[in-house]
């Protein structure tokens, strides 16, 4: 197709409307023409305005995939001014190297000066973009050349927010290095495009009618360990609750049963193995502490009787008080030892050996005093049939 001689800025909107081209915003300045030119590829179509009420430099035009498109015939211009056609969206440089995935193309961009933070029409940014995508090579690059890390996207969220959604430890490490905030709360309200990206009920619950979840709570609730890992060694307080519900990082770890993410929450290093179970025997009415594999006491115990039996399962010991007072039954529940955050726990109270209580397990006085200094917030808790 031959070049076009000197048409004006509308009959070029036109023209890339029509035949699937998206225009790039023209240089800044002549001179870094030139640099830019180089790098980039081979245009099949080179279009140049003239210089009468036009930029400087042409606009730089990225062909998509060929659309249905018009049959030209008679006047090229007469038949393009006369359609309806969509306005061209125009895409800085820098946004449009990232969403192309085109690490050489943003890095010429970058080196002509181009804005790192100019956002596109929408209110994306460039780094939002890069962090969506989870390319941890862009991410680094825009944040080397000054990229605001505490910007909103076009999702109305901070990139870290964004991280958060992502398995990409690279990415989020780059971001917190950078001196993005670790306690980064997703900005309510969360809009639906984004929630909807969520596979996590719970999550996806809170994101829509709750204030306040925080990364660390969005990646408790994924499963999200090296993400969660790296947001606590940049200072991610696990201790911080959401405004309405109340709810900590712990409690959508625990939501979900993973256990590894609940021990790591607690304070527990990440590459530690947990030396002391508990096991607690339903069928037997017996529960017993091993300590390397090795059981070191066993007791006798009751369990939830019929109606509120003692659901079984894996669980962590979550937290542990002197003294407690049970807010369904309001019982008193002494040496109360909670499990993944819920309504049962070990705690002292009458043992017949056969099932007596509303879920809990109960233990002889003794034995749970003696089992309250042996087991620690963080040690496992099986249940067994």
């Amino acid at each position: 197709m031959s070049a076009v001689a000197s048409p004006s800025l509308k009959t070029l909107a036109a023209l890339a409307g029509l035949l699937g081209f998206v225009l790039i915003a023209p240089l800044a300045q002549a001179e870094e023409h030139d640099v830019v030119q180089k790098a980039l590829p081979a245009s099949p179509m080179a279009v140049k305005l003239g210089p009468a009420g036009s930029p400087s430099t042409p606009p730089i035009m990225t062909p998509l995939p060929e659309p249905g498109g018009l049959p030209l015939t008679g006047s090229l211009e007469e038949r393009l001014l006369a359609e309806e056609l969509p306005e061209p969206v125009l895409l800085p440089m820098v946004y449009q190297a990232v969403i192309a995935g085109d690490e050489k193309l943003l890095q010429a961009a970058l080196a002509a000066g181009y804005s790192v933070n100019e956002p596109a029409p929408d209110g994306d940014t460039a780094l939002c973009a890069a962090v969506w995508a989870s390319n941890e090579k862009l991410v680094k690059a825009l944040l080397e050349h000054g990229a605001d890390y505490s910007r909103r996207g076009g999702e109305g969220q901070k990139p870290v927010a964004l991280a958060a959604l992502k398995r990409n430890r690279g990415v989020m490490a780059a971001l917190l290095d950078a001196g993005a905030d670790a306690n980064t709360k997703f900005d309510p309200p969360v809009q639906d495009s984004l929630v909807a990206t969520v596979l996590i009920d719970d999550l996806r619950h809170h994101l829509r009618a709750d204030r306040g979840v925080t990364a660390l709570m969005a990646c408790a609730a994924r499963g999200d360990v090296e993400n969660a890992v790296t947001l606590m060694q940049h200072k991610a307080d696990p201790d911080v609750s959401t405004h309405r519900y109340s709810r900590y990082a712990l409690d959508f770890a625990a939501e979900q049963q993973y256990l590894f993410l609940m021990r790591v929450l607690l304070g527990r290093p990440a590459d530690s193995e947990p030396d002391l179970l508990v096991t607690v025997d339903l069928h037997k009415q017996r529960a017993w502490i091993e300590k390397n594999g090795i059981v070191i006491d066993t007791t006798i115990i009751s369990t939830g009787r019929e109606g509120y039996g003692t659901p079984p399962g894996r669980y962590v010991v979550t937290d542990k008080h002197r003294e407690w007072t049970s807010t369904l039954y309001k019982a008193s529940m002494p040496w109360f030892m909670r499990l993944n955050c819920g309504a049962i726990g070990l705690h002292a109270g009458y043992v017949t050996g056969h099932p007596e209580s509303h879920g809990c397990i109960r233990l002889p006085e003794e034995k749970a005093r003696a089992w309250f200094k042996i087991v620690g917030v963080g040690d496992e808790v099986q249940i067994v049939e």
